[in-house]
């Protein structure tokens, strides 16, 4: 008897598989190819982006937004217009800059 059991993309019962909205302009490169896309949303181990050109058959890319260094991510899945996308390492800086946005404190600050 086998199980029947899939994998999860992400870590379950973690606050690093939560995803943040994003809407971030960015942009996809690989294969000597550059795809402007929308971040629409994000979390440590991954993000879903919105894109409305066509991609080379490649499924390793980097992910460029402003203010971060590139990422190296892996497409996941691709329905319509979006693609997800699997982060080759986990980001810590995602939560980290929503951990400092939803903390009142850190409004005090500034």
């Amino acid at each position: 008897m086998s199980l029947n059991v899939r994998t999860l993309r992400r870590p379950a019962g973690t606050s690093s598989g939560r995803r943040f909205r994003a809407n971030w302009p960015a942009e996809l490169r690989g294969g000597g190819v550059r795809v402007p896309c929308t971040v629409v949303d994000v979390s440590s181990s991954g993000a879903c982006l919105r894109i409305e050109q066509a991609l080379p058959k490649r499924t390793e890319f980097w992910l460029i937004v402003e203010k971060v260094p590139p990422i190296a991510v892996v497409a996941a899945w691709r329905k319509a217009n979006h693609l997800g996308l699997r982060f080759r390492t986990e980001q810590q800086w995602v939560l980290d800059s929503y951990e400092q946005r939803f903390d009142p404190a850190a409004w005090l600050k500034n």
